[in-house]
C-alpha cells in the first residue's frame, strides 16, 4: 500500500542532500588528509583535467591558488569558508571552499567573460548600506532595496518578501520590467517555502539558480565512504535545488532566480528574490557583495523593529503604570479597572475589554457580559490555568454583535474571587490576493506520486472570516504584568482586611460592654422604687437588642467570609403583615422620624420571615441613618410583574459610581457617611445581600435627582 501523499512529503524532501549539484560549476570533495572522496561529473570537461577517488590533487594540474586554498581548508579547525580567484587552461574561475561535516568542498564556477568589475559591485553594495543606515522604517528600507538590486543586478523582476506570524509571505515591494504583471501585495502559504527550506535560507544567505531548466551533475560516489551517508550540501553554492521549486518557477515563467535572505534574530524574517525570463548568473564576488547587503539589512531590519516595539512597549508601561496606581487608590478595584478615561481596554489594541470579580462584569466599549460569563465557566474548570488566549474562540453568544467576536485574551488575578481581565477582538475580514490558488496538486513524477506547485499564479481572492489578528508578545507581556500587580494588591488588600477584622473585634468587645454595663445597671436601680420599672425596662430591652444585633452581625459575616452560605428556612407568609409590624416597631422606637407608607395588603410569599424581617429591618434602618434631615423615608410594598416588590426610598447626598459600586462590601472606607453613622463598616448591607441571593433575589440600587432607591422582589406565591 503506498503512502499518502501530503504536503508533509514537501516538508520531508531532503533538499540539503541532493546527490548532485547545478551544471554552471564544479566540485571536489576532500577528506582530512588531502585525498579525493567525490567529485561532480562535470569535474573533467569543466576544468579540463581529471581526478581520480582516493588521490590527491596535483598542484601541476589545479595550480598553486586552488592548492593553497585547499592547505588553508584542511589546516582550519572545523569552521572555515574562503574563497579564490585562478586561471586554468585560459578560463577564470571563482574557487569557493568551505568545510561541513569533516568534509571540505571546493567549488569551481566559471567567471562570465563580459561582466561589471568587482569593484563596480562593491560601490553599488555601498551605495545600498547607505542608503539602508538612512532608513527611519522597514517599509522604506524594503523599497529602496529592492530597486537597487534591481539596478545593480538586471534582473527582470526583484521582490521583497516578508514573512507573515502563520508562515505564509507577502510580496510588500517590487521592481519590476514595465511589462511583467505585478506580484505586490500578493500572498504566498507557508508551504511553498517549507520548513527545511527555512533553514537553508539562514544558513546559507544567497542562493542562485541560473537556469531552472538544467540537467543537474551528478556527485561520485553519492554516498561519503567514510560514513555511508549522502554528502551535505546545505552551504554549496551550487546545491543542486528541489525539482519541484524549478518547476514552480517555470509554472511563473522564471528561467533563473536568486535570493538574498534577511535573517532577524536567529529566524528568516523575509527574503529579496530575483526573477529573470531567461538564464542568468552573477559571479560569486558579487553575490559576496549581496552578502554583505544581506547582513546589513537583517541588521537594521531587527534595529527598526526594535525600535518600534520598544515605543510601543513604552507607551503601553506608561499606561499601565497609571493603571495600577489608580487602582491602588481606589476603594473598588473592579471600577478602577474600568474608568471611562483609562481602563484595561487602552493597554493593547483590542475591540474591547471586560473586568470580573466576586461576580460582577463590566464591560468597556461593549457589553460582554454574556460571552465572559461562558468564558469564565469553561476556565473555571481549570485551576491551574491563569492565561488564556485564542484567535478563533468560539462561542455561543445569543446576538449578532457577540458573534463577531472570535479573538480573546483571558488573565485571572483573584481565584478566591473569580478575578479576571478578559480582552476580546473582532474577527478580522480581510480578503487575501493569493499568488495562484493556494493549494498543490498531486501529480505522477519520475519518483511516483508527489505533490506539484501550483500551475497558475493569477492572483485568486479568499475571504478571510472567524479569525482574529494575532496576539503578540507584547499583549501577553502587559498583560502579565498587570495580572502581577493587580495579584499583589489583593494580597495587601486581604491583609488589609484581616487588620480591619481585628479592628472590628476591638470595636465590638468595646460596643457590647457600653450595653452590658448599662444592663447590669438597669437591673441594679430595678432594685430602687426611685426609678419607674418601666422605663428601666425599655432601656434593658433596647441594650439587649442592640447587643443581640452586634452578636448576630458578627457571626454571620464570619460565616459568609468563611464561604458559608446564609441558611433559609421559607414558609407562606404575608408580607404585608411582617412589614407593617417592622413599621410600627419603628415608629415606635423613632417617634419623630417622618415615613411614607404605601404598603398593598394581603401579598403572600414564600420567604424565611426571620431572615426577610432582618432585610427590611436593615435596609429602613440604613435610610434612617443616611436621609437628608427632615426628609421622609418612603417604604413601598407592592406587586409588581408577578414579585412582591419592598421599595424604600430616601432623599440623600448623591453617591459617586466607586460608592455605589461597593455598597454591598463590607470593611471598606466611609467616605460619606454622615455624623450620625461615623465608624461603620458596611456589614449589615453585606448581609442583607446575602440573604436576597439566599432567597434567589438581589437587592437593586438606583439614583436619581438626590433620591436613592433599594429594593428587593420576591415571587409572589399562588
Amino acid at each position: 500500500m503506498s503512502e499518502a501523499v501530503t504536503l508533509a512529503n514537501c516538508e520531508d524532501e531532503p533538499i540539503h542532500l541532493p546527490g548532485a549539484i547545478q551544471p554552471h560549476g564544479a566540485m571536489l570533495a576532500f577528506n582530512q588528509d588531502g585525498t579525493v572522496v567525490a567529485y561532480s561529473e562535470n569535474f573533467s570537461q569543466l576544468l579540463g583535467f581529471e581526478v581520480v577517488e582516493n588521490v590527491k590533487l596535483r598542484a601541476v594540474e589545479a595550480g598553486s591558488t586552488v592548492m593553497d586554498l585547499l592547505s588553508e581548508g584542511l589546516a582550519a579547525n572545523g569552521v572555515w569558508a574562503n574563497s579564490a580567484e585562478t586561471h586554468l587552461n585560459g578560463q577564470t574561475f571563482d574557487v569557493v571552499g568551505h568545510i561541513h561535516d569533516n568534509v571540505v568542498y571546493l567549488e569551481f564556477e566559471p567567471r562570465p567573460p563580459v561582466s561589471a568589475s568587482f569593484s563596480t559591485f562593491a560601490q553599488y553594495a555601498q551605495r545600498i548600506i547607505t542608503q539602508v543606515q538612512m532608513c527611519n522604517d522597514v517599509d522604506t528600507l524594503l523599497a529602496s532595496v529592492t530597486e537597487e538590486i534591481r539596478r545593480m543586478t538586471g534582473y527582470d523582476r526583484v521582490m521583497a518578501y516578508r514573512f507573515r506570524p502563520d508562515q505564509s509571505g507577502e510580496v510588500v515591494a517590487e521592481a519590476r520590467r514595465e511589462d511583467l504583471v505585478s506580484y505586490l501585495g500578493q500572498r504566498y502559504p507557508a508551504s511553498d517555502i517549507p520548513a527545511q527550506a527555512r533553514r537553508l535560507y539562514i544558513q546559507n544567505p544567497i542562493r542562485l539558480i541560473a537556469d531552472v531548466a538544467y540537467t543537474s551533475a551528478a556527485i561520485f560516489p553519492a554516498r561519503n565512504p567514510a560514513n555511508g551517508s549522502p554528502f551535505d550540501l546545505s552551504f554549496s553554492t551550487l546545491r543542486s535545488v528541489s525539482p519541484i521549486h524549478c518547476e514552480y518557477l517555470s509554472n511563473m515563467g522564471v528561467q533563473a532566480s536568486m535570493s538574498v535572505s534577511l535573517v532577524v534574530k536567529g529566524k528568516l524574517w523575509g527574503l529579496f528574490a530575483c526573477h529573470h525570463m531567461a538564464p542568468k548568473t552573477l559571479p560569486h564576488p558579487v553575490r559576496m557583495s549581496f552578502q554583505v547587503c544581506s547582513h546589513v539589512c537583517s541588521a537594521m531590519v531587527e534595529r527598526l523593529e526594535a525600535n518600534r516595539m520598544n515605543d510601543i512597549q513604552h507607551k503601553a508601561e506608561r499606561r499601565l503604570a497609571e493603571l495600577v496606581r489608580q487602582v491602588r487608590e481606589a476603594d473598588d478595584m473592579l471600577a478602577a479597572l474600568a474608568k471611562p478615561e483609562l481602563n484595561i481596554a487602552e493597554l493593547m489594541p483590542c475591540d474591547g475589554a471586560a473586568a470580573v470579580l466576586g461576580g460582577r462584569i463590566l464591560s468597556m466599549h461593549g457589553d460582554f457580559g454574556e460571552i465572559a460569563l461562558e468564558l469564565i465557566a469553561e476556565l473555571q474548570k481549570n485551576e491551574n490555568q491563569d492565561m488564556y488566549y485564542s484567535e478563533k474562540w468560539e462561542h455561543n453568544a445569543s446576538d449578532a454583535a457577540s458573534q463577531r467576536y472570535c479573538g480573546v485574551l483571558a488573565v485571572r488575578f483573584h481565584r478566591d474571587e473569580g478575578g479576571w481581565m478578559l480582552w476580546f477582538r473582532m474577527e478580522e475580514v480581510h480578503k487575501v490576493q493569493w499568488a495562484g490558488k493556494p493549494e498543490k496538486i498531486v501529480a505522477q513524477g519520475p519518483s511516483g506520486a508527489r505533490l506539484t506547485p501550483r500551475g497558475s499564479f493569477e492572483a485568486w481572492e479568499e475571504v478571510v472570516r472567524g479569525r482574529s489578528a494575532p496576539w503578540t508578545e507584547q499583549d501577553f507581556s502587559v498583560a502579565e504584568k498587570l495580572r502581577l500587580e493587580l495579584l499583589e494588591l489583593c494580597l495587601n488588600r486581604a491583609a488589609e482586611i484581616d487588620r480591619m477584622r481585628q479592628r472590628l473585634i476591638a470595636t465590638l468587645g468595646h460596643d457590647l460592654r457600653n450595653p452590658l454595663q448599662s444592663i447590669s445597671m438597669a437591673a441594679a436601680l430595678l432594685k430602687s422604687s426611685d426609678v419607674r420599672s418601666v422605663e428601666l425596662r425599655e432601656h434593658i430591652t433596647y441594650s439587649s437588642s442592640r447587643m443581640e444585633r452586634l452578636i448576630s452581625q458578627i457571626l454571620e459575616m464570619s460565616r459568609l467570609q468563611a464561604g458559608s452560605d446564609i441558611v433559609i428556612n421559607c414558609v407562606p407568609t404575608d408580607i404585608s403583615q411582617l412589614v407593617q409590624a417592622i413599621v410600627d416597631e419603628t415608629l415606635l422606637a423613632y417617634p419623630d422620624l417622618l415615613l411614607d407608607i404605601d404598603i398593598q395588603p394581603g401579598l403572600q410569599a414564600n420567604v424565611d420571615p426571620d431572615r426577610y424581617a432582618q432585610v427590611a429591618v436593615n435596609l429602613l434602618s440604613n435610610a434612617r441613618h443616611h436621609k437628608t434631615p427632615a426628609s421622609p423615608v418612603n417604604i413601598v410594598l407592592t406587586e409588581q410583574q408577578g414579585e412582591v416588590r419592598l421599595t424604600i426610598r430616601n432623599a440623600a447626598t448623591p453617591l459617586s459610581e466607586t460608592q455605589l459600586a461597593t455598597l454591598f462590601i463590607p470593611f471598606k472606607q466611609q467616605t460619606n457617611s454622615p455624623e450620625r453613622n461615623k465608624g461603620g463598616l458596611g456589614i449589615g448591607l453585606y448581609i442583607c445581600s446575602a440573604i436576597a441571593r439566599a432567597h434567589g433575589s438581589r437587592i437593586d440600587v438606583q439614583q436619581a435627582e438626590g433620591v436613592i432607591s433599594f429594593s428587593v422582589g420576591i415571587p409572589v406565591r399562588s
